[in-house]
């Protein structure tokens, strides 16, 4: 057994505000709850609440103003996104553990999907398709594809495989801005109409097949994309 060590609350809390950020709940330019709503929300006190806003200043996930118009907002996460471009350039091998635990994790969730799913599955699937062809930067691309995999997520009717593809989605969040957003738009809207069309066809093994497929070249266009300058728009 491993010791067990102690967490402030306030890095509870971060760590919530983080997650949110990274599936896209809110996107850069947005505000957040205040103080107060994220205080009650979490049911921690306000200063609780001030001390993780510092952390996550310091990383640069958010500003926070004072004033009438203020309050906290989500930055461009250009910080964030260089930091991660710096990590997966020290230890690549990190991307092929992350993509092997999707490829396994999303596959069986598509599988899964395209037996059980609903009309109202197929809707929030296609909804999140029409999102990303109408996302307009990267932050915007982030959120649709994170919606897409999710709604497949749900779809799949299993809440182990649903919570390890939204512990996958966090953590592969940032990397969207280590790649031509151009590039990824055609080739993740190519991909996900291919898994969308195999669910709804409820046609198991082609809808792990095409996610299959979708995630490998998603590996590519990441390992590819390294070398060059990031584009954390």
């Amino acid at each position: 057994m491993e010791p067990v060590r102690k967490i402030a609350i306030h890095e509870l809390v971060v760590q919530r505000i983080r997650r949110a950020i990274h599936l896209g709940d809110y996107l850069p330019g947005d505000r957040l709850p205040s103080e107060r709503e994220i205080a009650e929300r979490l049911e921690v006190s306000r200063e609780t609440v001030r001390e993780a806003v510092k952390v996550l200043e310091s990383e640069g996930y958010v500003v926070s103003r004072r004033g009438a118009a203020g309050g906290i907002a989500v930055t461009a996460l250009g910080g964030p996104v260089a930091r991660t471009h710096a990590q997966l350039q020290q230890n690549q091998e990190s991307i092929v553990h992350l993509m092997d635990f999707r490829q396994a994790n999303e596959c069986l969730a598509a599988r899964l999907a395209a037996r059980l799913r609903t009309e109202e599955d197929l809707a929030q699937i296609s909804h999140a398709i029409e999102d990303l062809k109408v996302a307009e930067d990267i932050p915007r691309f982030r959120k649709a594809d994170a919606r897409f995999h999710l709604a497949v997520a749900v779809a799949s009717r299993n809440p182990y495989v649903e919570r390890a593809i939204v512990d996958a989605r966090e953590a592969i969040f940032l990397w969207h801005g280590n790649r031509s957003y151009e590039l990824v738009l055609h080739t993740t809207l190519s991909g996900h109409q291919k898994i969308f069309d195999a669910i709804a066809a409820r046609d198991p093994e082609g809808a792990a097949a095409a996610m299959d497929e979708h995630l490998s070249v998603a590996l590519e266009e990441i390992t590819q994309t390294l070398s060059r300058p990031i584009d954390p728009r």
